[in-house]
């Protein structure tokens, strides 16, 4: 999740419904460092572009310099609707890093011959995390973009 869009679209129709909702957003090189996007994880109420929301900001309320692998995702806040969800404790928020972010992009590409944006192989990564813990349950992911864009990117990044 980035500005937290396309998440929210899919989100809207599960809203209602006894299943439980997670959205992932960027670690990027780990949450102990500073480049990272999770805004959900380490932001803070603030106003963003006229909206109050979460927001990665200093004391002075200016948002700082984010950074994500996936282009997409590198957006200091995240959308009001996300963050009435995060207070009212109905959408779980994760994060993933950067190399989760990659090995799921690999394996998703390996093993069933779709290449995910890098925003969505966050959501990818957190499902591989889960999974094993999920014996007997669904899990649907959003893949809201194509990859192809990204295998240069991806290809140079692992020196091939």
């Amino acid at each position: 999740m980035g500005g937290g869009s396309n998440a929210i679209g899919l989100f809207t129709a599960f809203l209602n419904d006894d299943v439980e909702l997670v959205g992932v957003e960027p670690a990027g090189l780990g949450l102990d460092t500073p480049d990272h996007a999770a805004t959900m994880a380490l932001g803070s109420p603030g106003v963003l572009h006229g909206m109050r929301c979460y927001v990665l900001q200093d004391d002075a309320g200016e948002p700082l310099p984010v950074y994500s692998i996936a282009s997409g995702l590198d957006y200091p806040g995240i959308g009001p609707q996300h963050s009435h969800l995060k207070d009212s404790g109905r959408v779980n928020y994760q994060s993933a890093t950067d190399s989760e972010c990659i090995a799921a992009f690999l394996a998703l590409s390996r093993t069933e011959g779709i290449i995910p944006a890098l925003e969505s192989a966050h959501a990818v990564a957190y499902a591989m995390r889960v999974a094993p813990q999920m014996t007997g349950k669904r899990i649907l992911i959003n893949l809201s973009g194509r990859g192809d864009k990204d295998i240069d990117f991806v290809a140079e990044k692992l020196n091939l």
